[in-house]
């Protein structure tokens, strides 16, 4: 992650695009406000766009904005989010969810450097003032070598491609995270836990860690509040951890990988009463790859 954080610093006023990639969890967000906030940018605004929240019938024109009269309903002219970024970064989120027709699209805006609203009459272009940073699932280059997603937008994209690695191949990272955690929960608390105890960073380097940082600081906020005491302790953490774990400590019996991420999916579900936009927000990834996660492993 120390490589990762000096390319970001190196990076961060170049004019080039960057393509981050990596599993839901792993801070793929907070490299993308790095990459605009520590470059000569950060005074211009970063607009995210959150791709699978948009309906594909809207996508083109919260993109490219409209013109008054462009469609029905388009009662007077409005900036895409193109635009809206100008002088600052575009980040698209989840750019693998983009549709085929909207790829082809944005790489013309890409190599051209400029677009057209909706509904244009063919006058002057709008530049494209802005850096363009996008993120993606782990599974985008695959994606690719299928031809579900443009190679030459691949590519475009990701002049300077970053991918950022899951928590548990950065083991040596876990117990410091773990630390930092639970000091942001000591200062919303008067009476909060000061220290974990060695059986639960023993259970934190055995654990496989499917929902990477962003579920490894959910887990030290519910240790935090339903810890009674001043050391966080293999009890008060939540249960769908200990499943799988033996008593002995050796790591016999452990889930698959598969098995935590669906126990965890269906536990977060059932937090937020089977809210599926609710639980994907918290999940870091589209209502529809949750969908078809839920499918695939209730196929199995």
């Amino acid at each position: 992650m120390l490589e990762v954080v000096k390319l970001l610093e190196r990076l961060a006023d170049a004019p080039s695009n960057v393509l981050l990639s990596g599993e839901s969890g792993t801070g793929k967000d907070l490299a993308a406000y790095a990459l605009h906030f520590w470059g000569s940018r950060a005074s211009f605004p970063i607009v995210k766009v959150d791709l699978p929240s948009i309906p594909v019938e809207l996508m083109e024109s919260e993109l490219f904005g409209y013109e008054r009269g462009a469609f029905t309903g388009a009662t007077a002219s409005k900036a895409g989010k193109l635009e809206l970024a100008r002088g600052g970064t575009l980040y698209l989120d989840h750019i693998g969810e983009l549709s085929s027709v909207l790829q082809a699209k944005l790489l013309r805006v890409v190599e051209e450097r400029a677009f057209e609203r909706l509904g244009s009459a063919g006058g002057a272009p709008v530049e494209l003032d802005a850096r363009l940073v996008a993120s993606a699932s782990a599974e985008l280059e695959q994606a690719v070598n299928h031809e579900l997603f443009r190679r030459d937008l691949f590519h475009r994209l990701g002049v300077f491609w970053i991918r950022l690695p899951p928590l548990r191949e950065r083991q040596p990272d876990i117990a410091p995270l773990a630390h930092h955690f639970l000091g942001i929960e000591a200062k919303k608390r008067d009476r909060p836990p000061s220290r974990m105890s060695d059986e639960v960073l023993r259970i934190f380097e055995r654990y496989r860690w499917p929902g990477n940082v962003r579920e490894l600081k959910g887990i030290i906020e519910h240790a935090a509040l339903v810890s009674s005491g001043d050391t966080v302790e293999r009890d008060d953490l939540p249960e769908y951890m200990m499943e799988g774990l033996d008593a002995g400590g050796e790591g016999q019996g452990r889930l698959t990988l598969a098995e935590v991420q669906r126990n965890y999916i269906e536990r977060i579900l059932k937090e937020v009463g089977g809210n599926q936009s609710r639980a994907a927000e918290i999940l870091g990834i589209s209502r529809k790859s949750l969908w078809e996660r839920r499918r695939r492993y209730l196929s199995k």
